[in-house]
């Protein structure tokens, strides 16, 4: 059964924010519970995740993703949104598990797969300009 994930990609001055999982760097974002809409969601991973909150949502991409989990078994299928969050300095994010990482930096760090998958969705669609 593939499991119904929100991701959220905040992307200011060319550089990605992502979160380590485990072996790999992935999208802020997590599993949505019962009875949770999207948008609780992801204000609980952002709060759960770097101590934060989002600032402003400025779209969600039209297609979702899926693919294997980096973890936990099975699939998932991720509704992407692309987003801001309150700490107004990059420096701000103090979770030593979020950093900022340039796109240029992308291909020499381990991505989940899925991760790699909704970045390229995300760059191929002009969105992420």
């Amino acid at each position: 059964m593939t499991i119904k994930v929100i991701d959220i990609i905040v992307e200011r001055k060319g550089m990605i924010l992502l979160t380590k999982r485990g072996d790999f760097w992935i999208l802020p974002g997590g599993e949505i519970g019962p009875g949770e809409d999207e948008m609780e969601c992801l204000e609980e991973v952002v709060a759960k995740e770097m101590n934060d909150r989002i600032d402003c949502v400025f779209h969600k991409l039209e297609n979702t993703i899926t693919g294997p989990s980096p973890v936990r078994a099975g699939d998932v299928e991720v509704s992407i949104y692309v987003g801001d969050i309150s700490s107004e300095k990059m420096s701000d994010v103090k979770d030593c598990n979020a950093h900022w990482f340039s796109r240029e930096s992308l291909p020499a760090i381990r991505l989940s797969n899925i991760t790699k998958d909704i970045l390229k969705y995300y760059f191929s669609e002009g969105k992420g300009k």
